[in-house]
């Protein structure tokens, strides 16, 4: 370091410092639409290798989560995580979405300081720890409850990794015109895997009557975890940094690591999301939009139907909300023949309520009509042989699946029409996913609390109810004509802010050296 003078300028030899004037000139640039403000260079997209598209590391996102969240979504789906004590899994679920919901809103610091490689893998190996605890609880020993739970809040870490990375990937790596059909391809893979796990487990558990079997096999869970480790394994080697993705017109993701030093920032903005307009207003329909899953898995699948039966019901539920994402995603959402953002944006969020509000009057009806609930469940328990005593409720399960994708789809979307920025997109895509976690161990807590399932159910309905004004609000503000540049412009600026600062950091240090000097001196 070498100084001018007792109060001039010292000499920068820090490569943030000689940068800085530049980055500022450029984010005044793109503020202003000039050469500055442009989506850069841009390659041949035929001519870019397989992973580093964007659409093709989506698909690699579903993948993933097809081994990961998918198996651990079949699981549920079998009701009680496939064990035999309802309390245990409730707790299990608590702890899971109270984790979950913690290192959630986190997740897009950990995105901004790790990449996408590191949480994608990690976040998907803890998914295969679970299956081998629920699997030592539900069928070795009951003395395995602990391990199980511990299990639940490892995932719950992991689980927020996973999900943070690909909320991230999904929304950053599309065009404008794009995010429903990238948020509908992953919702359809990822749901594949909940597919395969039911019909795994109906596979492994259909029988002759007298042989039905009452728990899951234990072939269920080594088939299960091998796929999540496996799953584990190609996030390693598939996933690829942000910087070198590609997008479809040819432009590289604008993305910047974080360095771990700017950690505290990152919290900081973190700490702004509770503040921000848009995510408080989106706040009541992130609650609902996994509030639902204890009183379905449970007062539903885990309630009414044998095993084989909730591995069958599993395979349909997934199946027919990983096709009606797909649909809804790219045939409305993103059709710019449907009319302006803005446009889609209300429309589609009052078809995708009026749908949400039928699923709970037809649950209602059915709860309400056969008296089924808790501790008062059919005996024996309904089978898909059944004829019309398994029809009406499997159709209310299916309709669930199909509502619950549209609401998910919706949220996503709406989230991705806010934001192009990376950065800015994996704290919205954290806070989206925190939060709801914490309505679902909310969830969880009452249903391990014994509640009754037609009290949950009137309040899964009440929830569908308050989250629409709010919602509105949101959709209104949405731009007709997004801006793929402002990503690079919020790059800019978060560069050109670092480097301000650190600058402001030195000239201090300076002035202090200055004055211990003098002090010295005197």
């Amino acid at each position: 370091e070498s100084f001018a003078g007792s109060n001039g300028p010292y000499r920068r030899s820090n490569a943030s410092d000689r940068n800085s004037d530049q980055s500022f000139r450029e984010f005044r640039q793109s503020q202003a639409g000039g050469q500055g403000g442009g989506d850069g260079p841009r390659e041949d997209y035929d001519r870019v290798p397989f992973l580093r598209k964007g659409f093709n590391q989506n698909i690699i996102a579903g993948i993933v989560a097809f081994t990961g969240p998918g198996l651990f979504n079949a699981l549920q789906g079998l009701g009680n995580a496939g064990g035999s004590d309802p309390q245990v899994a409730a707790t299990m679920n608590a702890t899971l979405y109270a984790t979950f919901s913690i290192f959630g809103v986190l997740s897009g610091s950990l995105f901004n300081l790790l990449g996408t490689k590191i949480l994608m893998s990690f976040g998907a190996l803890t998914y295969g720890f679970y299956a081998i605890s629920v699997y030592l609880w539900g069928q070795v020993d009951d003395s395995y409850a602990g391990m199980a739970i511990l299990a639940s809040a490892i995932l719950g870490l992991g689980a927020a990794c996973l999900w943070g990375a690909q909320g991230t990937m999904t929304l950053s790596y599309a065009m404008e015109n794009q995010k429903g059909l990238f948020f509908g391809l992953f919702w359809l893979i990822f749901n594949m895997g909940g597919v395969m796990g039911g019909f795994i487990s109906f596979g492994l558990n259909s029988g002759p009557v007298e042989e039905r079997a009452s728990a899951v096999t234990p072939e269920t869970y080594f088939t299960f975890c091998g796929l999540m480790v496996a799953g584990s394994v190609f996030a390693f080697f598939f996933v690829i940094r942000p910087s070198s993705v590609v997008k479809a017109d040819g432009t590289a993701v604008k993305f910047e690591k974080t360095d771990t030093a700017e950690g505290i920032g990152e919290l900081k903005e973190v700490g702004k999301l509770f503040t921000n307009r848009h995510m408080l207003l989106l706040t009541p329909l992130i609650i609902q939009s996994n509030w639902f899953y204890a009183y379905e898995f449970g007062g539903i699948n885990g309630l009414l139907f044998d095993a084989p039966t909730r591995g069958l019901n599993s395979a349909l539920y997934w199946a027919i909300s990983g096709v009606s994402s797909y649909v809804c995603g790219t045939y409305y959402l993103d059709r710019e023949s449907f009319g302006g953002r803005r446009q889609r944006a209300i429309r589609g969020l009052v078809g995708i309520s009026a749908i949400n509000l039928g699923q709970w009057l037809y649950a209602i009806i059915y709860q309400f009509s056969t008296g089924y609930d808790k501790g008062n469940g059919p005996d024996p328990p309904i089978n898909f042989r059944d004829g019309g005593a398994y029809a009406a409720p499997m159709f209310l399960f299916m309709y669930c699946g199909l509502a619950d994708s549209l609401v998910q789809t919706y949220a996503y979307w709406i989230i991705g029409a806010i934001s192009n920025s990376p950065k800015t997109l994996s704290r919205y895509v954290g806070y989206y996913k925190g939060i709801q976690s914490f309505g679902a161990c909310l969830a969880w807590i009452i249903e391990a609390e014994g509640t009754s399932y037609r009290a949950q159910l009137m309040i899964c309905a009440t929830l569908a109810v308050i989250f629409i004004p709010p919602t509105y609000t949101v959709a209104t503000c949405v731009q007709d004509k997004g801006n793929d540049t402002d990503t690079a412009m919020a790059d800019r600026k978060d560069k050109h802010d670092r480097n301000v600062t650190h600058m402001e950091d030195r000239n201090r240090s300076y002035n202090e050296i200055q004055q211990n000097r003098e002090g010295s001196i005197i």
